[in-house]
C-alpha cells in the first residue's frame, strides 16, 4: 500500500523513530510485542497512517484480558497486582508522538489482502513457533508454546 503522506509513530523520548535499545529486551530478546522478531537479530518500528492506530498497537499490553480478571477474582487474599488497564504515568512521561512524511510502500498487516498474504508466507513457520490454526487465521494474538 501507498502511505498517504503522514505516518505516526509513538515512541520513546527524545526521538519516537530510533529503534528500542537492545538493553531494554526481555530475556528472550524481544519487547513484547507481537511482531518482534522471535530470533532477536531486528527490531521492529511500528507506525500508523493514523494517530490512534499508534494508540491501539502500543496500549495493547494494558488491555484488560477479561479471561486473566476473571481468574484473578477468585483468588483470595490482598489484590497486589497492578489494576488492569490503567496506563502507569511513567511509561506515558516517556513517551511522545512523532510524524514523518513518506512516499514509500507499506505493508498493512491487518487487512485481508495482506493477512492472506503473509498466511501463505509465513505457513512452515507455525509449528516452529507454537502458533495455533486459530490465531493463523486471524494474525494477531499469537502465544507460543513454553
Amino acid at each position: 500500500m501507498k502511505a498517504p503522506g503522514v505516518i505516526y509513530r509513538l515512541g520513546r523520548k527524545p526521538d519516537p523513530w530510533a529503534p528500542p535499545d537492545w538493553a531494554s529486551a526481555g530475556p528472550d530478546g524481544t519487547f513484547g510485542n507481537r511482531f518482534d522478531d522471535p530470533d532477536a537479530t531486528y527490531r521492529v518500528l511500528y507506525a500508523s497512517s493514523q494517530r490512534l492506530g499508534c494508540f491501539v498497537e502500543t496500549l495493547a499490553r494494558f488491555r484488560i484480558d477479561p479471561t486473566l480478571l476473571a481468574e484473578l477474582a477468585q483468588i483470595e487474599g490482598a489484590d497486589d497486582y497492578f489494576p488492569p488497564g490503567e496506563v502507569p504515568m511513567e511509561w506515558l512521561e516517556k513517551r511522545i508522538l512523532g510524524l514523518a512524511t513518506t512516499d514509500k510502500e507499506y505493508a498493512d498487516v491487518c487487512s485481508s489482502e495482506w493477512i492472506s498474504r503473509l498466511r501463505k508466507l509465513l505457513a512452515i513457520h507455525w509449528k516452529k513457533f507454537g502458533v495455533y490454526a486459530s490465531e493463523q487465521a486471524h494474525g494477531s494474538n499469537f502465544n507460543r508454546k513454553s
